[in-house]
């Protein structure tokens, strides 16, 4: 249940978890977090990243707030999904906690989310996507998503989740599964 007045609207709030687009290999020889941080999209990754995109644009997300993770191949991920926000320039932050995060860590990232952001993206990696993927999508998840998500998070995999609270408010219980984009 809500805490709004009777008669009041419910504020519908979206959040898109995406991952990456297919990323090239390190180089043969270079090893370590560096060497990862590196890796750039391949041809085949900005193509699935702009489809996406497109998914995105149909969809009429706006973000308010995009939170990215600093490699390269993040950053090349939002660059080839391309404007999707119309007249509005979202708050886009690098944040390096999004490297490598567990799933934990993205929750405590919208946690730190003001109360008046609506609609927010979150570009990053697997194993953490996936897992915060499915444990939201285990309370709720849409009946034609559920082939889908047993197939895994891959490469430039999105996710949409809703909640009627704030997303620094809201409990694992409030935040549903809306939809899923798997390439």
């Amino acid at each position: 249940m809500t805490d709004m007045p009777a008669g009041s609207p419910q504020v519908a709030r979206r959040l898109v978890l995406m991952r990456h687009a297919q990323a090239a290999p390190a180089p043969f020889g270079e090893m370590g977090i560096q060497a990862d941080l590196n890796r750039p999209l391949t041809p085949h990754g900005r193509q699935g990243a702009a489809r996406q995109g497109a998914v995105l644009r149909a969809r009429h997300f706006v973000p308010d707030l995009i939170m990215v993770s600093p490699a390269v191949r993040t950053c090349q991920t939002l660059e080839a999904i391309g404007s999707f926000y119309g007249d509005r320039q979202p708050d886009i932050r690098y944040v390096n906690a999004l490297y490598d995060a567990a799933p934990q860590t993205i929750r405590d990232l919208l946690y730190e989310v003001p109360d008046k952001i609506n609609n927010i993206m979150i570009l990053a990696h697997n194993p953490g996507l996936q897992a915060l993927v499915a444990h939201w999508a285990a309370r709720h998840c849409p009946p034609d998503a559920e082939n889908a998500l047993q197939q895994g998070f891959p490469p430039a995999a999105m996710a949409c989740f809703t909640a009627t609270k704030a997303w620094n408010q809201a409990e694992d219980g409030d935040i549903r599964l809306q939809d899923l984009s798997c390439q």
